[in-house]
């Protein structure tokens, strides 16, 4: 994961337990796991050796367009 960049993560949080996270972004870095941030607001920390699956996605901002003719 590159900090700053939006990720959708699969990842093992205990034998039989697999979670999803959706659109979260990477916040930080350290040795052994990654700090991610939801869009509402709250953390989570994720070990790196239990990602089984990680997408990098894209951001979708809304701009508003004003045409003059």
């Amino acid at each position: 994961m590159k900090i700053g960049q939006i990720y959708d993560v699969v990842f093992a949080t205990g034998r039989y337990e697999v979670e999803y996270e959706y659109g979260v972004k990477c916040i930080k870095k350290t040795p052994q796991s990654y700090r991610v941030e939801r869009t509402d607001g709250t953390t989570r920390l994720i070990r790196q050796d239990s990602i089984m699956e990680l997408k990098e996605t894209v951001s979708v901002t809304t701009t508003k367009v004003s045409i003059n003719h």
